[in-house]
């Protein structure tokens, strides 16, 4: 039996077979559509993007449930003595929520098993590569209190940028808090907001272009600033966009020369309806 489990949400984006690599578990949420309520892993992911394309009858999302999560919490408990889950900023979802309470939970049913929610403060890339790093120190054999500082340590350097096509569905979702006058401009533009530690766990708007390189450049420009000459670490991730991805990836490659592979992650319908298709992010660090 190993030391720690790491769980994360679907929001992480980590591609499956990264998962099965390094031992993490996902908790997917739903999606709403119809007034059918689907996990998002029982749901197809086009049929979702083609109703968000019709602006019509939108679906809309809800959280892992308590009971989920603690469903999550009871399986990784037959293989690790204790379990770290790691949410997404809690400012934007109640999946934070859902797992405190089922941590609650957890200590009636799994006395034995001691449990840490970790707060992310962010999204995406960055909360995949803070998942990441937690489950190589679980790997390793380190302990619940150890695996919870490394990922706390990654937590304060780490930060997602997400460049939008357009802010339609973040909105709707009531998602822009911070970057509500951006999504309701005339003009369209992509948009570049981050959600990290450094931003309290909200959204910070950074920048606003008229094209997709212009905004792919400037996002570079920022990430160059941040890492200040160390070695980057990044993630990809995207709705639906995967030229976009790639073409982020390729000139992070050029640019940066990143310490390790660069992940791209595709979003599960969750995210694509919260979002809605063009979203592309980075999640990035430097290493050190």
């Amino acid at each position: 039996m190993k030391e720690v489990a790491v769980i994360v949400d679907s929001v992480a984006m980590i591609p499956p077979e990264v998962a099965e690599k390094y031992g993490i578990s996902v908790v997917p949420s739903h999606v709403v559509m119809d007034g059918k309520d689907y996990l998002e892993t029982e749901i197809d992911r086009e049929q979702v993007y083609a109703r968000l394309r019709t602006k019509e009858n939108l679906p809309t999302t809800s959280a892992a449930s308590p009971g989920e999560v603690l469903e999550s919490f009871k399986r990784a408990s037959q293989q690790a003595k204790s379990i770290l889950f790691i949410s997404l900023t809690s400012a934007l979802s109640a999946i934070y929520s859902s797992a405190t309470d089922a941590k609650k939970l957890a200590q009636e049913q799994l006395p034995n098993t001691a449990i840490e929610v970790f707060d992310s403060l962010t999204v995406a890339g960055a909360e995949m590569l803070i998942a990441i790093e937690a489950a190589k120190a679980a790997n390793e054999g380190k302990s619940l209190p150890e695996v919870t500082e490394v990922a706390t340590k990654i937590k304060q350097r780490v930060a997602s940028f997400g460049l939008r096509e357009s802010l339609f569905h973040f909105d709707r979702m009531g998602r822009t808090v911070g970057a509500e006058d951006w999504a309701k401009a005339a003009i369209p533009t992509i948009t570049l907001l981050e959600i990290s530690a450094a931003s309290g766990g909200v959204n910070k708007p950074l920048l606003r272009e008229r094209s997709v390189t212009k905004a792919i450049e400037a996002t570079l420009n920022l990430v160059e600033e941040r890492i200040k000459g160390g070695r980057l670490r990044a993630a990809v991730t995207h709705t639906n966009v995967p030229d976009k991805a790639e073409e982020l990836k390729k000139r992070l490659l050029s640019r940066f020369k990143p310490a390790e592979e660069v992940y791209i992650g595709e979003a599960m319908p969750f995210v694509g309806v919260v979002n809605g298709e063009g979203l592309f992010e980075v999640g990035f660090y430097a290493e050190g």
